[in-house]
């Protein structure tokens, strides 16, 4: 699996943060996106549930080419396959399946299962899982857990998220995530309800920085 998913996990390495939008209609959804791609953010995440994410997903591969765009929220093989119809360059889900994990790497498309305690976690990489999302982190003692699990489990690398912010996400690379994986700290307000997307942008763009992260990517087609 380190082998298959090499540059996956080098671009986990260098980016280090997923930027994971989550909206209630599509072009809000393709907006959050587009601002978290010119902040700097490499690693963007269309929930599967977002309205017409199928087309969103495409619209910000092109757009922003320097990016890898996927999605999240796949809780079915029916799910799974469609998202692998659309050429998502990444899966995460909220549980650990095996059979999702192995229909996502016959395809060649990176999954990352969540995972709660210790056993699930080594399952899910047994049974091919290129890294393993510790879901949610914010419940489980945040930092201090990651440190614990990175003791015995240094081999595998872990994603914490849900629960991820801002502010604590740097001690969460410290404690030895791979990546760490945002959602909603991410779009604060009154930057979204005022549509103020330069503002935001400008934002995430010194909070990356902050981290040590930089790199704005090149826009393709609108």
């Amino acid at each position: 699996m380190e082998v298959r998913f090499a540059d996956w996990l080098q671009d986990l390495k260098r980016y280090r943060v997923i930027g994971v939008v989550r909206a209630g209609e599509p072009q809000l959804a393709y907006q959050l996106g587009a601002v978290l791609a010119q902040a700097g953010i490499r690693l963007i995440e269309i929930t599967w549930d977002c309205p017409e994410a199928d087309q969103v997903i495409p619209r910000l591969q092109v757009a922003y080419p320097d990016c890898r765009v996927g999605t999240g929220t796949i809780l079915t093989q029916a799910d799974l396959r469609a998202a692998l119809a659309v050429g998502v360059d990444f899966v995460f889900t909220p549980h650990t399946e095996r059979e999702l994990i192995a229909t996502s790497t016959s395809a060649g498309v990176p999954l990352v299962p969540g995972a709660f305690t210790p056993t699930e976690i080594v399952q899910a990489y047994r049974w091919g899982a290129p890294a393993v999302k510790v879901f949610p982190i914010g419940s489980l003692g945040g930092a201090s857990y990651l440190r614990q699990l990175r003791a015995p489990l240094g081999h595998i690398p872990l994603i914490p998220t849900g629960g991820v912010t801002r502010a604590n996400a740097g001690e969460m690379l410290v404690a030895g995530a791979i990546a760490v994986g945002l959602s909603r700290d991410l779009f604060p307000e009154p930057w979204c309800s005022q549509g103020n997307w330069a503002g935001l942008r400008e934002e995430l763009a010194v909070w990356l920085k902050s981290l040590g992260l930089t790199g704005v990517a090149t826009a393709g087609s609108p």
